[in-house]
């Protein structure tokens, strides 16, 4: 017997689950169907939850609906509705809530439902419809607040926005409102600006009211990036590419670009773009001071080597004019001006020699100089930073030479 009452108490349980689940789906449609001003879709929704869970919160909020519906069409069974689920509510609650406003909503309702007389006392025969609804969510918006078993205000907030298209074998219905259809199966599509496109099939009950939730992905942006070849290429932080690059797919909102290259000045910008946006930036880099003394660095190099190179050769003629006059001092019978003239192309070569050393080792020095600047010339994005300015934000890069 406590094996039985256990697994009655499981049981229980799994079904009270079943029909919370159940009934915040339809709850979430009829939330969405009223802010779009969808009063009779609304309140289709709110009653199908009402049917899956008792709750106060739903008889007020499906009250609201019926209320604002008989505004727009004066059907009396839609007074007479309104007035069951508000006395429905205040039965429930009586403190607290939206007690107010139900007492207040009961009483034009009632006033309404007096003025009407036999014609909303009349009871339509009950029939079993079989009926299907698409409600459809946003992934990157979430359920919200819609999510939650709440009373619904008279406010309508938000309308549905993005030209959101639902149908059912091909056939246009709107959004959350449910349609009667035939027991078998469907195939259900639905579109919105800025989100893929989704399609799914279903199958309708005999005789019951099935509402088909369906998930919205939002499309990237893309963003072409048009700069130089091997520039390192971030989003927020992240490197995501090396230049040339397919077009980069980024969620829609607020992002930082970077592009930082050896020898260039980073380059920074913030991007916000929507939805299956389609952008193409152009990213010109400029040449770092670094970059720009290179060539002045390495030509003055040249221009040193080029020097020693010239008077290298000066010192190699003094030095074998000096060597053949050694020669010939040597041999004697030499007259003594030759003497002079040997000392003369001696001091000539080793002054020259002197200048070689010095030219080369300039240049040697110039151009390891050049070398470094080029090789080492590798500024990073993070020095670049967003300054707020009167027309929105500037980018701003802090590095010296």
């Amino acid at each position: 017997m406590k094996r039985l009452a256990l697994i009655a108490v499981l049981l229980g349980a799994g079904t009270a689950a079943a029909d919370r689940a159940t009934a915040e789906r339809y709850f979430r449609a009829g939330a969405k169907a009223y802010a779009a001003q969808n009063f009779g879709a609304a309140a289709q929704n709110f009653d199908e939850a009402y049917k899956a869970e008792a709750l106060p919160e739903i008889a007020f909020s499906a009250a609201q609906a019926y209320r604002r519906l008989y505004r727009v069409d004066g059907q009396p069974t839609y007074v007479r509705r309104a007035v069951e689920l508000y006395k429905a509510y205040l039965a429930a609650v009586k403190t607290g809530g939206r007690v107010g406003d139900a007492a207040d909503n009961l009483a034009e309702m009632q006033r309404e439902l007096d003025k009407l007389g036999a014609a909303a006392t009349a009871v339509a025969p009950i029939v079993a419809h079989t009926r299907l609804g698409v409600s459809v969510v946003f992934a990157d918006q979430g359920s919200g607040d819609s999510s939650a078993l709440r009373e619904i205000g008279d406010a309508t907030g938000e309308t549905t926005a993005h030209q959101l298209h639902a149908t059912i074998d091909g056939k246009a219905v709107e959004p959350f409102a449910l349609v009667d259809v035939a027991a078998t199966g469907h195939t259900i599509g639905v579109t919105a600006e800025g989100y893929f496109p989704i399609e799914k099939t279903t199958h309708a009950v005999e005789g019951q009211a099935s509402l088909v939730e369906v998930t919205l992905s939002p499309r990237p942006a893309k963003v072409a990036v048009k700069t130089e070849a091997d520039a390192r290429i971030a989003v927020d932080g992240r490197t995501v590419a090396t230049a040339p690059t397919a077009p980069l797919e980024l969620a829609a909102g607020r992002h930082f670009l970077t592009i930082a290259r050896r020898g260039r000045e980073p380059f920074g910008k913030e991007l916000v773009v929507t939805r299956g946006e389609q952008v193409t930036l152009a990213a010109p880099l400029a040449k770092t001071a670094r970059r720009e003394a290179v060539p002045w660095v390495l030509g003055g190099a040249a221009l040193l080597a080029a020097g020693a190179i010239t008077t290298g050769i000066v010192a190699q003629v003094h030095d074998g004019r000096a060597s053949d006059l050694r020669d010939a001092l040597d041999r004697g019978n030499r007259p003594p001006g030759d003497a002079d003239a040997y000392d003369r192309e001696v001091a000539a070569r080793d002054r020259y020699v002197t200048a070689t050393w010095v030219l080369g080792g300039a240049a040697i020095t110039a151009g390891t100089i050049g070398a470094l600047l080029f090789v080492f010339d590798t500024p990073s994005p993070e020095g670049l930073q967003l300054s707020p300015t009167a027309g929105g934000a500037q980018v701003t890069y802090g590095r010296s030479f």
